[in-house]
């Protein structure tokens, strides 16, 4: 009789063990299954933060594109100006520090002479602003950019980006990224590219103002 109730207690005991584990494994499940803190966001690089705000500036522009402009190696600490009167007969205008010339030739506007102004924007998109805006030209005027100080040569495109080497028409200036050189371009122009005593220079036609680069990608 002794050993029966020594039995029962033990097996008493034992189940009362087996409960209060049972009861442990249901606990740490518990804990295991409630929300944890959100991994934090991966912070964007500056490149893909200039993607995000390009894109969202060319949804409200019907029928444009998001171009990656050429950049120059050492950056225009400050925009470049240079304004001339150029006689109906044609004329160069040369924005210094910038290997840019803009080409007008005879007959591009009506009347004896017209005022030009060429800003080169700062930062390092290769990309200039044309005026009077709104100006259209009768026989196209000749974009001619010397490529020695540029990120031409083994530029890839960025990953969605078709490389393709063109000049752009941007509409305003606050289209252009002037870091990353990404824009939103609303018109392509063949370009050509031939190679000089002074180097290799890019060149394409501008039959209207106001905003033009040199797009090497688009998307």
């Amino acid at each position: 009789m002794q050993r029966n109730r020594w039995r029962l207690a033990a097996s008493r005991r034992i189940i009362g063990l087996a409960a209060v584990v049972a009861v442990a494994i249901v606990a740490a499940c518990s804990e295991s299954s409630l929300p944890t803190a959100s991994t934090p966001a991966r912070a964007l690089s500056p490149f893909e933060a200039s993607l995000a705000k390009t894109s969202d500036n060319a949804s409200t522009i019907p029928n444009s594109f998001i171009a990656q402009g050429l950049l120059r190696e050492k950056p225009l600490a400050a925009p470049v100006t240079v304004t001339k009167v150029i006689h109906q007969g044609g004329g160069n205008i040369d924005v210094p520090g910038t290997d840019f010339q803009l080409q007008i030739p005879r007959g591009a506007f009506d009347g004896p002479n017209m005022k030009f102004t060429v800003t080169a924007l700062a930062g390092s998109a290769v990309a200039y602003d044309f005026e009077p805006h709104g100006s259209v030209f009768n026989v196209p005027l000749k974009f001619v950019q010397k490529l020695g100080h540029t990120n031409l040569k083994g530029t890839k495109p960025a990953p969605g980006f078709v490389a393709h080497l063109d000049g752009a028409y941007f509409p305003d200036a606050s289209m252009v990224d002037p870091t990353t050189g990404l824009a939103v371009v609303t018109e392509f122009l063949p370009a050509d590219v031939s190679v000089t005593w002074a180097g290799d220079q890019l060149t394409f036609p501008i039959h209207h103002f106001s905003g033009y680069l040199i797009s090497t990608g688009r998307r």
